[in-house]
């Protein structure tokens, strides 16, 4: 079986020319640091290398007399091309590795057409001017520094190209360019949003609130349903001598939950044989049956405390069962208008932390300031209203989803005092609210995100009662 077959990490193979070194013959030592001593000498191989070990090895006597021993990959038939003396000494200088991030950052800002890579590029040059002081010998001319400082620059460029092709790419096309979002510059005054504001953010809220967002889990749902079926059908066939299905992973289960697997379908098991014995009068066996039963029920549970006992508590992945959210802005005279924005709540890496993904990219596509403050506050009321919706938190309901923001008073839209706990909320819906209303060429949400039965996004004229689809 291969190394890839096993999922090892493939060996690395000796080249032939390399295998067939004996004692006497003359390579080149090659480290990978040229400031190595004997770093480019030639040598006389005083023992030649063993190929049945992983990482073979063979030793070297130089010029002076020296030997040492080295692995088989540092060395070579041919010598390496003569390095300058005042290249290998920039190498080895703490300066080196700045300047060569310093190439690698400009090529990222120019390759994504984001400012600053030039000003980065021509700090990387002075870098490199100031190498070139430090490693040519004292009373050089200054034609002479003007040059090793070309070569510097130059051969900096080579590892940093080299360094940004070994990041980590997508299928082969090479690192992502970084995406450049310009800073918000508008800052939100909350208290001077007009009625129509206001009620297009409680509108907004209802939707968040309601779940109104475009799902991608029906094939998700659909993948499981011939494991559930599987499963029903195993179960099924068990107590009627039928043959046992398998499942069709092969891995290994934990001890614990093989336990709690097993007294579940034992305790099952006895349970239909109890009641197929009291319906036959058989009183007492009925009754042995119950107390097997009970005995397999309390081992269940006992495994199920303690498996729970270890489990992580933790969330990964969205809030929601998408990430754009659906509005529609029904009209006085008829018809309606359909608006979506890309909304996404995930959970954060510590498993508890509710956080809007894409919290960055809604400040600078509405050129709005919220902070990240406002952010943690919507996230914070989305938890609160769902979990005492769904009676997991103490509190009142708010049954009054139309007004969730603001609430009716005289015909008039004023905050409700009980959002104060929530700190620059406002901010945060305001600038949904602006994302929505951007022009849908300037989003990131394509065409086909949006499912048939979904109304495309823009003005729709009235249409037949009852023919209307949920948000």
């Amino acid at each position: 079986m291969s190394d890839l077959q096993t999922g090892r990490r493939p060996r690395k193979v000796t080249p032939l020319s390399l295998a067939a070194l004996k004692p006497g013959d003359q390579v080149y030592y090659r480290p990978p640091s040229a400031t190595r001593p004997y770093a480019g000498q030639r040598a006389q191989v005083v023992r030649a290398p063993r190929l049945d070990v992983k990482s073979p090895s063979l030793r070297l006597k130089f010029q002076d007399g020296a030997e040492k021993t080295v692995p088989v990959r540092q060395v070579g038939r041919e010598g390496q091309p003569e390095v300058a003396p005042y290249l290998v000494d920039a190498r080895s200088r703490p300066s080196w590795k700045r300047l060569v991030a310093q190439l690698v950052e400009a090529g990222k800002l120019e390759a994504a057409e984001a400012p600053g890579g030039a000003d980065l590029r021509q700090a990387a040059e002075q870098r490199a001017r100031q190498l070139a002081g430090m490693v040519v010998p004292k009373g050089s001319e200054a034609s002479k520094k003007v040059d090793v400082a070309r070569v510097l620059l130059e051969a900096a460029q080579v590892e940093a190209t080299a360094a940004a092709a070994r990041q980590g790419g997508r299928a082969g096309r090479g690192p992502v360019r970084p995406v450049f979002l310009p800073d918000p510059t508008q800052d939100v005054d909350t208290a001077r949003l007009n009625q129509d504001q206001r009620a297009m953010i409680n509108n907004i809220a209802r939707c968040i609130h309601l779940r109104y967002f475009l799902s991608d889990a029906e094939g998700r749902a659909g993948a499981r349903v011939p494991g559930v079926l599987q499963q029903i059908v195993r179960e099924a066939a068990r107590p009627l001598g039928g043959t046992d299905l398998s499942t069709p992973s092969g891995g290994k289960k934990n001890a614990v939950a093989g336990i709690m697997e097993d007294s579940l379908r034992s305790a099952y098991q006895l349970a239909l044989e109890a009641c197929q014995q009291l319906d036959a009068g058989q009183t007492d066996h009925a009754r042995a049956l119950a107390r097997q039963v009970q005995e397999h029920r309390l081992t269940y549970l006992t495994a199920n405390a303690e498996l729970e006992k270890y489990r992580v508590k933790h969330h990964t992945g969205r809030y929601f069962h998408g990430d754009v959210l659906s509005v529609r802005l029904e009209h006085d005279g008829g018809g309606m208008t359909q608006f979506y924005a890309r909304v996404t709540f995930v959970y954060a890496e510590d498993g508890h932390t509710l956080i809007v993904a894409n919290a960055a990219e809604i400040e600078s596509l509405t050129a709005t300031r919220v902070g990240a403050q406002g952010w943690a506050s919507l996230c914070r009321w989305v938890e609160d209203t769902s979990e005492r919706a769904g009676g997991r938190k103490q509190g009142r309901r708010q049954d009054d989803d139309e007004h969730l923001i603001y609430r009716d008073h005289d015909g008039y839209l004023e905050l409700r005092p009980t959002l104060a706990k929530y700190p620059d909320l406002l901010r945060a819906l305001e600038a949904v609210r602006r994302s929505l209303m951007i022009d849908e060429r300037q989003k990131d949400i394509d065409l086909s995100e949006i499912p048939e039965h979904h109304p495309a996004p823009g003005y729709h004229p009235p249409v037949p009662t009852g023919s209307q689809s949920s948000p």
